[in-house]
């Protein structure tokens, strides 16, 4: 586990057997394929900002899979952040991103935000479950410049940041990115 002042890493939570499981278990269990461009919008031009296919999975089909890395992303919250997030129920949702080279994904800048008049999304926990390495697909934030974030580029390896902060992820270029969204919420800003 590493710290850097726009985000919290752990390098290598999962190995190459815990991520097929994990893999295997969402193909089993998820319940709905997101549209690719689904809520991020378009460019001037028509483009989509967001080229991904997205599978919603509920906490609970996976909780015995992840439990151990969200427990230490509420930890990291609390301690490194200061912000006070709500514990995931058994019906919240992840998002399983995958992004492949024959489909040019990426997804450009954007943050992470909720509409609901009770709860913000505070922090977004992101785990890199690709088969293998691949290329592109390079993790950036934004703060009055480009900051990369290799570390989120090693499968098994997850990084936690402040949802309102900008950020994205460049076109793959070559094989697989698989990563495992999760949106931790806190109570209203107010």
């Amino acid at each position: 586990m590493n710290s850097n002042c726009e985000y919290w890493q752990w390098e290598e939570f999962y190995d190459k057997k815990q991520i097929k499981t994990i893999h295997d278990k969402i193909q089993k269990t998820y319940y709905e394929i997101e549209p690719t461009g689904h809520n991020a919008g378009q460019h001037k031009d028509g483009t989509d900002r967001k080229v991904v296919d997205v599978q919603m999975v509920l906490y609970e089909s996976i909780v015995s899979e992840i439990c151990r890395i969200i427990d230490e992303a509420y930890v990291s919250c609390n301690q490194n952040f200061g912000y006070d997030v709500i514990r995931p129920t058994m019906m919240d949702n992840l998002h399983y991103n995958t992004y492949t080279a024959k489909s040019k994904s990426k997804y450009d800048y954007h943050v992470d935000s909720s509409r609901n008049p009770y709860y913000d999304i505070k922090m977004t926990l992101l785990v890199n479950l690709s088969p293998k390495e691949f290329e592109g697909g390079n993790f950036y934030l934004y703060q009055q410049e480009d900051i990369h974030v290799p570390q989120l580029k090693k499968p098994g390896s997850a990084v936690l940041i402040k949802s309102a902060m900008n950020h994205k992820v460049t076109p793959i270029t070559k094989g697989t990115r698989r990563t495992l969204t999760f949106f931790m919420k806190g109570p209203a800003w107010k």
